[in-house]
């Protein structure tokens, strides 16, 4: 967990998984916390009939189990359930239940193509890139986007390139960033692009851009300088110290410390991943 929870209720044996962001949670505190985090992407399809059973079974929650599946069966809508849950113990205040009732007034009035971008964007946040993507998908297949304007296709563009550059994957993500910058002209897009040619060696292709988006000789060399910072910061970040580390207890034979920090450096990174989405 990313926060120090006090727990006054019961814990469960058995912790209840949301699948979306890969997140145990062993209390009706742990619950209420991953909602309030993650309240932009909350779907009514996160809690079913197994949630309910398992607040009765683990928990004890017969009441709030009871109602949960009254709710479900009636197809009540988020906020019905939110409440409910946030109600049934004292970890948040009727000030902050009123934020979260406010905050899901307000995504539900944006238009589903919006609401689907909030949804995608936070899978992006919570590095979820094949699921970010699959939504993205979704939502330009959508025919709400004939409703859109250029900047949100700009927007929607220019996060795919993200999720495909996390993956590695830089032809893919330059075209998309290369599409974002032609609709909605967003400077960033554009580094990125750049980035993208360079990180793919793509010297011809460098040259080509900068020739066709008139980028001076002054800024071609601040775009290489920043590459290059961000390149050796990311070379010195703890991940990369650990797998070189990993490289010479490898290479020097010590075949059991490898596989012993193997497995702790995998713990520690789901702890790690864990932290960043904050529940």
């Amino acid at each position: 967990m990313g926060k120090l929870i006090q727990c006054s209720s019961r814990l469960a044996k058995t912790p209840y998984y949301f699948r979306v962001t890969d997140t145990n949670v062993y209390s009706i505190e742990e619950v209420c916390y991953f909602i309030h985090q993650n309240i932009y992407m909350l779907q009514s399809d996160f809690f079913t009939y197994g949630f309910a059973a398992w607040l009765r079974k683990e928990l004890g929650m017969e009441d709030t189990a009871a109602k949960m599946e009254n709710m479900l069966h009636y197809n009540n809508n988020l906020k019905d359930i939110v409440v409910t849950l946030c109600c049934s113990c004292d970890y948040y205040d009727e000030k902050e239940i009123n934020w979260l009732i406010r905050v899901m007034d307000e995504t539900q009035s944006l238009p589903p193509r919006k609401r689907q971008k909030i949804k995608a964007d936070n899978f992006l946040r919570c590095n979820l890139f094949e699921k970010a993507l699959e939504e993205y998908g979704h939502i330009l297949k959508s025919d709400n986007m004939l409703a859109a304007d250029i900047k949100e296709y700009g927007a929607i563009y220019h996060n795919i390139g993200v999720a495909y550059a996390s993956l590695g994957d830089y032809g893919k993500a330059g075209s998309y960033f290369s599409q974002a910058y032609e609709k909605a002209k967003n400077k960033e897009s554009l580094r990125e692009y750049i980035y993208c040619l360079i990180l793919s060696e793509n010297s011809n292709g460098f040259e080509l851009v900068c020739r066709q988006y008139n980028i001076t000789e002054e800024e071609r060399d601040n775009i290489k300088k920043d590459f290059k910072e961000t390149d050796r910061k990311s070379s010195v970040s703890k991940q990369a110290g650990r797998i070189s580390r990993l490289r010479e207890i490898l290479k020097s034979g010590y075949l059991e410390e490898y596989y012993e920090k193997v497995d702790m450096y995998i713990k520690r990174w789901k702890d790690e991943y864990r932290d960043e989405i904050s529940v």
